[in-house]
């Protein structure tokens, strides 16, 4: 076996599924037909037995899945697995994602992600048709009653040398709109990892502007 395809095996596990196109995303972008290829060597993983597929019209394209897979191929959360898979592709155009940890424990609630990309560190929530309104503002109680308590400061999500909150990123359908006011720890609601890029070089050109007009930032 080749070792691109166990790390597309890998990849497998650790996102527990991927589409085609996240598949050529991740491994095959480099060359001159990502798709094509990515097929062909799908193909012959799914052949093999190393791999399955999900191959009904509920999703544009097949979806792969280790073999044997770690969560049932009709599963509901299909859906959502890939999303944070997503996630993740698109935070890697923009920098280097030193950190992506799926669905680790915290305390009594458990993050769709973990990351350390751009210089912090971030829990990043996830919301598709499966995830309501309701259920996110449960659980950022959760990291809000995490935070007051202080226990965040002696776990493996913070920086020793810097003992700041992750930010919490929340990408997806945007059901409701979170009061960001109401949380002492940093929070962004965005539709795409894209949208939120964009959001960054607004706001950098903004802080850039300041300084052309030589005002005082504040901190």
């Amino acid at each position: 076996m080749r070792e691109r395809d166990k790390e597309i095996i890998e990849a497998l596990e650790r996102f527990k599924c991927l589409s085609r196109d996240q598949v050529a995303s991740m491994f095959f972008n480099h060359t001159k037909k990502p798709h094509t290829n990515a097929n062909f060597v799908l193909k012959r993983l799914r052949r093999d037995g190393y791999i399955t597929a999900r191959t009904d019209k509920a999703f544009q394209q097949y979806v792969y899945f280790p073999n044997p897979p770690s969560i049932k191929e009709n599963s509901q959360k299909v859906g959502h697995y890939l999303l944070i898979a997503q996630v993740f592709i698109d935070m890697s155009k923009y920098d280097t994602v030193k950190q992506y940890d799926i669905e680790p424990f915290v305390a009594d609630f458990i993050p769709d992600a973990f990351a350390r990309w751009k210089g912090s560190r971030w829990f990043i929530e996830v919301q598709n048709s499966l995830y309501t309104s309701k259920q996110l503002e449960q659980k950022l109680k959760k990291y809000l009653a995490w935070y007051e308590s202080g226990e965040w400061k002696y776990t493996q999500f913070v920086n020793d040398m810097k003992p700041i909150f992750p930010h919490v990123l929340i990408v997806g359908k945007v059901n409701k709109k979170v009061n960001v006011e109401e949380y002492p720890f940093r929070i962004a609601q965005v539709e795409s990892i894209d949208e939120f890029m964009k959001q960054i070089g607004q706001q950098q050109n903004q802080t850039d502007q300041i300084k052309v007009n030589g005002l005082k930032l504040r901190s």
